[in-house]
């Protein structure tokens, strides 16, 4: 897989009665410079794929200020993985499923390694070496990748992280609302895309991770909803259902999962055993930003049980750093 940019390159030759007119980059220009655009396309090599996908939840966890644990994948795999953020907000399960065919990448067949490799210093020691000169071998000779790496090895999906179910799991008349069964067999689809060899997105590499939607904080949830004059549209319990449901999907397919929603729980549990009856926050707070968004607390959870589920499953992916 190469990052394909196209890039517009504006330039000029004198011609013509002076005059003003706006161009490509917004300034003005002298009409007398003819600007003329060309289409210049440059492939860049990219590292093996990390790619974590999901609502808002997933959006806003590439700000570094509130912690998000996408940009801590980020940081936790520079130089081992490309980490990319397909975070939709207002998403669930179904609308994602709509847009899904631009998401994942397309199973494509194997280049032969001098059309993409040799620009890699890796591919060039691994050629010195003699271990071989077919890309998908190298990356089988130097798999793990727990050494720091260089871009244009091989290029796939290595990871795809799914966390859906705080909009799914909306009250019924909430846009967003979609029913649990159909939350399923969404979280299956996209399973299926990935593991299916018929499947234009076939991606028999991916390790495959479904996350649980966090936990809801009911009182704060009441509290904005009441200052907006409408009702709640998220509660606890719901979302709940919804996150034993992620799991109940996950293991049937035989998949990597993280119960986010328990371990929030858990937490929660151990803040109120340190608190008065009469305490006006009930824990939640500690982990979320309106009751729904995780903040930088909830962050580390996640990111912390992320981490742990890769050590288990797979630990061959995680780095060592150098």
């Amino acid at each position: 897989m190469l990052l394909c940019m196209t890039i517009m390159i504006a330039y000029t030759t004198c011609n013509g009665p002076s005059s003003m007119f706006t161009g490509l980059d917004g300034r003005f220009m002298r009409r007398d410079v003819a600007t003329t655009a060309v289409n210049m396309t440059y492939s860049y090599p990219t590292y093996d794929i990390l790619m974590v996908l999901g609502d808002s939840n997933t959006q806003f966890a590439n700000d570094p200020a509130k912690n998000g644990f996408v940009a801590q994948l980020a940081e936790f795999y520079q130089r081992q993985m490309d980490v990319l953020n397909r975070g939709f907000r207002g998403y669930n399960t179904s609308s994602a499923r709509e847009i899904i065919g631009s998401v994942l990448p397309k199973t494509s067949v194997a280049q032969d390694s001098t059309t993409t490799d040799d620009i890699s210093p890796l591919f060039k020691f691994a050629k010195k070496l003699k271990l071989t000169t077919r890309a998908d071998e190298i990356t089988k000779a130097l798999w793990p990748y727990q050494k720091q790496n260089y871009p244009g090895i091989s290029n796939i999906l290595q990871l795809i992280i799914i966390l859906f179910g705080t909009n799914d799991s909306r009250v019924e008349w909430s846009e967003a609302y979609n029913p649990i069964d159909q939350y399923a067999e969404d979280l299956q689809y996209f399973i299926t895309l990935l593991q299916d060899p018929d499947s234009e997105h076939y991606s028999p590499d991916a390790r495959i991770m479904i996350i649980t939607p966090p936990v809801v904080g009911d009182r704060k949830v009441q509290e904005l909803a009441k200052s907006r004059n409408t009702e709640p549209e998220w509660y606890n319990n719901r979302t709940q259902t919804y996150a034993a449901k992620a799991i109940e999907v996950a293991q049937a397919a035989n998949v990597a999962y993280v119960d986010l929603h328990t371990g929030m729980e858990d937490v929660v549990a151990e803040y109120r055993k340190n608190i008065s009856s009469t305490d006006v926050l009930d824990g939640y707070d500690n982990y979320l930003i309106d009751g729904i968004h995780l903040n930088v607390n909830g962050s580390a959870i996640l990111f912390g049980l992320i981490h742990d589920t890769i050590a288990k499953n797979w630990p061959e992916m995680i780095p060592l750093k150098s």
